[in-house]
């Protein structure tokens, strides 16, 4: 396993650098990043066309992955993309109040919350987490099924969300689940 080895106050000095280029920026490498967009979605709003629901690992950053911008994108990050009662009223919020009509559950490979999983039991919050992606995955061992099993269910704690039903029945609302491969960027879905 690689440690992070920067210290508090470098990383404070990357941040402020880095939020200053992007203060200043018309474009970057994925999307409109513009003070016009920001300008424009500060004062009109959000009007995301996705959901995404994906882990917390530093790799995996959706707008990146899907070449996206400002406003593009409803991204909610949960480690092992477990999905519970806040991640699902941030998805209500979404379909309800910002008329997105597609969730993507996105999972990943050398995903930490899946090893974590397969390796036992933890403790403290870390155990919430591994124990509900235990409960999605059963006894398997191979970690890429492992993966694809708890995307499965976290599609299935949204789709029972009475909310999503709704959505999905009245609105064409659909929910995919989905692997981003951490070594070729390619995002498969399912």
């Amino acid at each position: 396993m690689v440690l992070n080895k920067i210290d508090a106050e470098t990383a404070i000095k990357w941040l402020k650098e880095g939020n200053n280029d992007y203060i200043n920026a018309k474009l970057n490498h994925y999307g409109d990043i513009s003070k016009e967009k920001r300008m424009h979605t500060h004062l009109h709003g959000q009007a995301p066309f996705a959901v995404i629901i994906t882990c917390s690992d530093s790799r995996v950053i959706p707008e990146s992955i899907f070449m996206k911008g400002i406003g593009d994108l409803f991204v909610i990050r949960l480690a092992g993309n477990v999905v519970g009662d806040f991640a699902l009223g941030s998805v209500e919020y979404a379909l309800e109040h910002l008329g997105c009509k597609l969730v993507v559950v996105m999972g990943h490979t050398s995903c930490g919350a899946i090893l974590a999983s397969l390796d036992g039991h933890h403790d403290n919050y870390i155990g919430s987490i591994t124990t509900s992606i235990k409960k999605a995955i059963g006894n398997t061992n191979n970690s890429l099924v492992a993966t694809k099993l708890n995307v499965l269910n976290s599609i299935k704690r949204i789709e029972e969300d009475l909310i999503v039903k709704k959505e999905e029945k009245e609105h064409n609302v659909k929910v995919l689940g989905a692997i981003y491969h951490t070594k070729t960027g390619h995002v498969e879905f399912f």
